[in-house]
């Protein structure tokens, strides 16, 4: 019985290192991730009576898309093209009621954040 258990333990670890090497393997041979080079600021959108405020900051200048998404697909452009380093908002009345989305897209990442009006 005694040598079961120190097989069954010399397998797991074996098992272990394996699988932490080929993970370190294949970190390296993929590269590093892309530098994320623009993101939600703060809240991202803050909900108005009124009006519907995106704020986005940009680390880097860099071509980036920001849209509003309901649930049926009817698409709000906010922003499409180049912005320079800063943070950037952008307001809309309020859209009516229902589930939106908020998409902000640029080279090598993309964010959503769902809103419920």
């Amino acid at each position: 019985m005694e040598t079961l258990q120190w097989t069954l333990l010399v397998g797991l670890l074996a098992m272990v290192v394996y699988v932490l090497w080929a993970r370190l393997r294949a970190s390296y041979a993929r590269g590093v991730a892309p530098q994320v080079k623009v993101d939600w600021e703060g809240e991202a959108v803050v909900v108005t009576e009124a009006s519907l405020d995106v704020q986005v900051r940009v680390v880097q200048a860099d071509d980036i898309s920001v849209s509003l998404v309901d649930a049926q697909g009817t698409v709000v452009h906010l922003h499409e093209g180049p912005l320079e380093a800063g943070v950037h908002a952008w307001s809309v009345s309020r859209p009516e009621e229902g589930q939106w989305m908020a998409k902000l897209t640029s080279e090598g990442h993309r964010s959503e954040r769902r809103i419920q009006l």
